[in-house]
């Protein structure tokens, strides 16, 4: 725990810049009190550090990376039509010395066998072909292994392998998971990495327009507005609640679309590269809070955690025309 106490002590200044210039949008210069907030920061740190047995009532947090599995669609130009080989790139015209265009991303490959052996299965095989079988139509002679159909061959061998495996492994199925390597071609047409961007800044839109009428609301309610009003805005948070339900749900659908096998736009590396690259943000996620204090549940796109009493929480900067900038220094770090 020292030591990453030490690295947050180091990153500090980084961190905030990142927050202020980053994802606030906003100029280092207009900041007032700056300094002031980065010396609460570094004194509440700096506790942590030399006292890393801590009694004081801890916090929990949920760290929740918003729209995960379509931000890294985005960042990473994923899309079916994308996904190539190095057949493909070798006649690109863009290849040439120094290309970036080809982003190589790990996935996971998953595959489920019958642990029976080579010579097992042709031995299965082989009694299949000294057995026979029922006739298709009444009145017809019986059938031999090799007048069979192929689905109907493969269905009689798949039973009899499940069957042998299940007497002699005590078991039906192996698994074998291998790490491969694709390739990402960021040239392709982006229509399909630009629908996912269109639907997730809708997304962010309904969702800030919710947290205004929510507010809105609270304002009418102490402000003792008349009954049409506070209805409206009842009716308005709904709406918009909805809406942004709706395109979360769609969202999502971009990522497991890909997954089915009769889709259009099948691609098994696709998924499983925004698989493993989310399963990795999440890992690193609990790394982190493990150095600090304690992961207590995980899910595909969070973690719930424990925090020690004396973690920096929320602070406000002050600008120079007189607005206040609000960041949490926990999110920007964890």
């Amino acid at each position: 725990m020292l030591k990453r106490e030490s690295q947050l002590l180091v990153e500090l200044d980084a961190a905030l810049k990142f927050c202020i210039t980053e994802e606030s949008k906003c100029s280092l210069d207009m900041v007032t009190n700056y300094e002031e907030v980065k010396a609460e920061i570094t004194s509440a740190l700096e506790i942590m550090r030399d006292n890393p047995k801590r009694v004081d009532k801890p916090l929990i947090y949920h760290l929740d990376v918003a729209a995960m599995y379509p931000n890294i669609m985005l960042s990473n130009r994923l899309q079916p039509d994308s996904m190539v080989d190095e057949s493909v790139c070798a006649v690109c015209d863009y290849n040439r010395p120094g290309k970036i265009c080809d982003r190589r991303l790990e996935w996971a490959w998953r595959g489920e066998f019958f642990p029976a052996h080579r010579d097992e299965i042709n031995m299965i095989k082989h009694a299949l072909n000294q057995e026979s079988f029922p006739p298709k139509r009444p009145g017809d002679s019986q059938r031999r292994f090799t007048d069979l159909s192929a689905a109907e061959q493969t269905a009689l061998l798949h039973k009899r392998l499940s069957d042998y495996s299940r007497k002699v492994y005590k078991k039906t199925k192996d698994t074998k998971v291998k790490t491969r390597e694709s390739i990402i071609c960021q040239k392709e047409n982006p229509f399909y990495v630009d629908t996912v961007r269109r639907f997730r800044d809708r997304r962010y839109e309904y969702k800030g327009l919710l947290k205004t009428w929510k507010k809105n609301l609270d304002v009418y309610q102490n402000e003792g507005r008349t009954i049409a009003e506070l209805d409206e805005a009842k009716k308005m948070i709904v709406l918009y609640d909805s809406l942004q339900l709706a395109h979360k749900c769609i969202l999502n659908s971009f990522y497991g679309y890909v997954m089915r096998k009769g889709a259009r736009w099948h691609s098994m590396e696709m998924a499983g590269i925004t698989c493993l690259t989310g399963a990795m943000i999440i890992q690193m996620a609990r790394a982190l809070v493990e150095q600090i204090g304690r992961p207590l549940e995980l899910d595909t796109d969070g973690i719930w955690c424990m925090l020690p009493g004396v973690f920096p929480e929320n602070f406000e900067f002050k600008l120079s025309n007189g607005k206040k900038l609000a960041v949490s220094y926990t999110l920007a770090r964890c």
